[in-house]
Order: C-alpha cells, then sequence, then structure tokens
C-alpha cells in the first residue's frame, strides 16, 4: 500500500478512537445513541 494511503487510515483510526472509545463501530448502536441526545435540528 502506499505510504500517504497507510498514513491516512492510521489517522482515521486514531480520530475514531477518540471519538468513539474502544465500542464497535456498529450502526445500530450508534443510531441508537444519537436518537438518545435531543434533536436540535427541530424548530
Amino acid at each position: 500500500m502506499k505510504k500517504w494511503f497507510q498514513k491516512l487510515l492510521k489517522s482515521i483510526e486514531e480520530a475514531n478512537k477518540k471519538n468513539f472509545g474502544e465500542q464497535k463501530m456498529d450502526c445500530c448502536d450508534l443510531n441508537k445513541r444519537e436518537r438518545k441526545t435531543p434533536d436540535n435540528n427541530k424548530k
């Protein structure tokens, strides 16, 4: 793999760890968490 692409993937990995911790990246779980927060887009 190209070094620039490996570097990009590594930076994405680090950002995901910072934002999501060690939880699994499951769309269903992430959507449930998103629904629990108040919807600030509705007016």
